[in-house]
């Protein structure tokens, strides 16, 4: 019993003593003269590995960075490439072209407010009675004319 009780005793001083020691490694790593300056004035071991960390840190966000950007740039190509095929379709371009044409024949039959401006104008009607006759804000009647005599 006595025997067991020194083998126990010897373990928590063994344990002791590593803890004292990794203590003071702990200490000494942490103090002044271990440390990067702010100016750069001391400069040593540690430091320049805290730097190659840093570059190292900046390294791997930059490529991370760079995939994500790259993988955004396949999907938006993507995205294109299937827009491109829906409007391409010769249905709907036959669509647009009835579309545009139908809309072309409407406005052939009739003559736009802003056509009617100008010649007003040039038989010297005032804006204010161009802009009532038309149902037009006067602001619109006189920028078309600042317009056209641009």
């Amino acid at each position: 019993m006595l025997h067991a009780s020194y083998e126990i005793w010897g373990v928590a001083v063994a344990v002791l003593l590593i803890g004292f020691w990794t203590i003071r490694w702990v200490i000494r790593r942490k103090s002044p003269e271990h440390a990067c300056g702010l100016n750069g004035a001391i400069f040593n071991s540690s430091c320049h590995d805290h730097d190659i960390e840093h570059r190292a840190l900046l390294f791997l966000m930059t490529q991370k960075t760079d995939s994500v950007l790259a993988e955004l740039a396949r999907t938006i190509e993507q995205e294109r490439q299937k827009l491109g095929a829906v409007v391409r379709k010769p249905s709907m371009i036959e669509a647009v072209d009835a579309f545009q044409t139908e809309a072309m024949h409407v406005s052939d039959n009739r003559q736009l407010p802003y056509d009617q401006i100008l010649p007003m104008a040039r038989n010297g009607i005032t804006v204010s009675k161009i802009a009532s006759q038309l149902q037009l804000p006067e602001a619109e009647v006189s920028m078309v004319m600042r317009l056209n005599a641009a």
